[in-house]
Parts: structure tokens; sequence; C-alpha cells
């Protein structure tokens, strides 16, 4: 993108600085917004070409996107374009291909539907004097767009943002806003006013008088006030394996069931949205991002999987990790998980004692691996993993879920390349995945899958 982008280039003379800083910035929007996902490197295309995002074929996985800058008179109008895919495991590991879902292809339209409208109205882009702050909403428009069309709504989702941001600025009684609401896109009989959200917000008292996990405000399609719920009450839909959410939510979760949008603002300024029952996009440290939960326990999958050991089993350990990877990252607290593909590797990473029936184990730790529910993670109370995952150290797995070690303090034989400014936890994830995969989680709430001593995936 810089060679297109470069200072003598055609589009960087028609755009200007401050214009190609923008364009730069829209087109990684789409690896922002879906960071389980590869943009392959951009084109410049002097012939005439459509400007659109569609499926390059019939096998829909993957899709092409074009955009067009420049004026259409002449020879002078550009054409970028590039393609979208999946993140692929590294070769020689097993094969992995899934196509892209419904939902990625129309977020990646709605990039390029506000891109294009935003180039068209604003020509050259660089004499507009409103560009940075089109820039700072960028992302946030497209994922309001999405919202409002998937769920049928008729009330501004960019508006009930943009509230949540300035609650997340706001205090009560010393302690940071928490909120929740449910946006109802089925039609509601009701003759209520609509003031949600501003005419709500309005008023000190009533917003602090939801938190989002225990109870919400219900919002019918056009804005007026339904109910204020309990949301453990609230019509209890069933939720399975198939949801993915942090556990502390999982009432908002089973509320965003029937096509209902479920938001909140967590205490840490982290913005959540659900739907179905899953968690789908969120916002943290100035970030919009998508979460394609299958993709990525598909990927944990083929990373770990051996012969011998049943794929079945493999995907619900991955599926078990992540889990508890998203309750981690969720309540900002950190944690590193390592999954060994070979048993026999344990003592490569893991000192003489750490592990679980050690020979000189100290009593206490004895005592205390009597004293777990179970040595599986699949049969393990989530709430315990993630407790356990707390501790100082690292939860080391094999690929069939037994629980080998956990608060250990890993010291890998291979150490991988590691850069001088990195934490202990990043330095002990690195070497850790020369022999599996490490899974770590920041104080910060990142997540990141490192493998072969190399970062793979963070989200």
């Amino acid at each position: 993108m810089k060679q297109i982008l470069r200072k003598n280039s055609p589009i960087h003379s028609y755009l200007g600085t401050d214009g190609t800083a923008f364009l730069e910035h829209s087109l990684r929007a789409f690896e922002r917004i879906l960071p389980h996902t590869e943009v392959c490197k951009w084109w410049e295309k002097p012939r005439r070409i459509k400007a659109q995002a569609t499926w390059a074929d019939n096998s829909r996985k993957s899709i092409r996107i074009t955009i067009s800058v420049g004026p259409q008179q002449g020879n002078q109008q550009r054409h970028l374009s590039s393609e979208l895919k999946r993140r692929q495991i590294p070769k020689g590991i097993g094969k992995f291909s899934r196509t892209l879902d419904t939902r990625e292809h129309k977020i990646c339209q709605a990039i390029f539907k506000h891109l294009s409208k935003i180039i068209k109205e604003n020509g050259a882009l660089g004499n507009h004097l409103s560009l940075r702050s089109i820039r700072d909403d960028f992302d946030e428009q497209i994922i309001a767009q999405h919202l409002h069309d998937h769920h049928h709504l008729d009330l501004d989702v960019f508006e009930v943002l943009a509230s949540l941001h300035m609650l997340a600025e706001q205090t009560y009684e010393n302690k940071q806003l928490a909120f929740g609401c449910i946006l109802d896109p089925k039609p509601q009989r009701t003759t209520g006013a609509q003031i949600f959200p501003q005419q709500i917000l309005d008023r000190k008292r009533y917003r602090a008088l939801s938190d989002g996990f225990r109870s919400a405000y219900h919002v019918a399609n056009n804005g007026a006030l339904l109910r204020f719920v309990d949301l453990e009450e609230f019509e209890k839909h069933t939720i399975s394996q198939r949801h993915f959410y942090p556990q502390w939510a999982e009432a908002l979760a089973r509320a965003s069931r029937k096509s209902r949008c479920g938001i909140c603002l967590n205490r840490n300024g982290d913005i959540l949205v659900f739907d179905e029952g899953s968690l789908r996009f969120t916002y943290r440290f100035g970030i919009w991002q998508y979460w394609n939960h299958n993709h990525i326990v598909d990927l944990l999958k083929n990373l770990i999987r051996v012969q011998r050991v049943p794929p079945t089993l493999v995907s619900k350990v991955a599926s078990a990790v992540y889990r508890a990877a998203l309750d981690s990252a969720f309540r900002r607290a950190g944690a590193l998980f390592v999954i060994l593909r070979l048993e026999k590797d344990l003592r490569e990473i893991v000192p003489m004692g750490d592990a679980i029936k050690d020979q000189h184990r100290d009593k206490v730790d004895q005592a205390f691996d009597g004293a777990l529910p179970s040595q599986s993670i699949l049969s393990l109370p989530r709430t315990v993993l993630v407790e356990l995952s707390s501790l100082d150290g690292a939860i080391v797995l094999n690929n069939r879920g037994k629980l080998l070690a956990y608060g250990a303090v890993l010291n890998p034989r291979k150490k991988g390349k590691r850069a001088a400014t990195e934490g202990s936890r990043t330095k002990a994830a690195i070497g850790a995945s020369k022999y599996g995969i490490a899974v770590k989680v920041s104080s910060d709430g990142d997540i990141t899958v490192f493998h072969q001593g190399k970062e793979f995936l963070r989200i």
C-alpha cells in the first residue's frame, strides 16, 4: 500500500497528503474490523474497472474489493483493488478452508460504500475541513450502519454508540458508569415517546440505573422505552456451546436472542454488542472489531491437532481455552494458556515441581491438586479454569484437554526470537509456542495467539 500511495504517485498528487493518509486509514478498516481475515496486497489499476465489494467467485472464500479514486473524466481516475480472505494456518499443519460468512461480506460492502460516498462527496479530500472528524468516526459509522440494517432498526444506532462514549467519560458516586440496553426490532404496540437514547441519558439518575449484566433498558425499534428489565428474568431463552460470550454477560447474551441487539458499556469503558446469543462487536482501546468465534476456534483447532487425537475432541479443547481467554480478556485479568502438541514436551517448558503429580511437588500444591473438581478442562467449571489462569504463571494442557500444570513459571529450552521490550508473559508465550500454541491474554484485554515462536493472531 505504501508503494501505490507514495508521494509521487497519481493518487497522492490528486488527494494530497491529508487525503492520502485518510484513504490509507480507511483501507485498513477491513483488517481492523475483521482481524481474523487477511487483505492481500493492494494493486493500482489504471484501466477503468467497476468499483465494488463482491464475492470473487462462487466458492465465497474471498471478497474482491475495488475502490475508485480521482475524477471520472479522461484517464485520471485510478482504481485500487485487493482481495479479502480468511486468515490461514501456516503451511504444513493441515488443510483448513471455510467460506466467508454473509455478515463479513456485508461489513466489507458497508466499508466500501461509506468510503466511496466520502470520496464522491468530498472530491480530493485534502481540502475538506472536517477530514479528521470523518476519519475518527469512520469505523463507528460502519458498525452503526451495519447494526441498523442487520437488525432492521429505525432509531439512530450511531447516536446510541456516541451516547455510550459520553457515559464512559463520566462517573456516578466516584464510580465509572456501566450501562445496558436491548434494542428490539419487532413492532411494538406502544404509544410511548421516542426518548431513547438522548432524553433518557440527559438525566443523570437514569444514566446510572442499569449496569448491562443484571439490568437493562428494553427499547422499541423506534426508540420508545418499553420496560426496565431484570436480565436474569427477561425471557429466558436457551443458550448452548454454539454461543460465545464473556461469562459475566451471559444474561445479556440470552436477552439478545430472537433478533434483538444487546449493547452494554462496562466499567472499563468497553462497548460490547450481542446478538443471537453471542458477542458480535466490541469497542476496546479505540478500535471496533467483529468477532467471528467459530473461525477463531477453527484456527486454534487446526494449529494443535495431531494424529490419533479425534478432531472433535481437539475442537472441544480449543473452544474451552478460547472461552476462558474471553472471560479473562473482558475482566482485564492477564492469563497464559499453553496447549502442547506432544505431552512429552512438558519438561521442555515446565521445571520439575511445577507440574501436577510431580514427584517433588510441594505438599500444599499436592493438596490443592486433589481439591480440583477435575483435571480435564472439558469437565472443569469455566469459572474455576479462569480463576486458575489468573495465578502468576501459565496453564499448560495437552491437546486432549488434560490439565498438566497451573500457575507454572515457564522456562522453555527453545526461547524463540524476543524483543528486549517484551514483558515476561509475552516472552514465556513465544518460547512455549515452539512446542504447540500459546494463547496470551494481556492485562489490557488483548488476546494474542503465538505459534512456532511468532505472533499468529491478535484480537
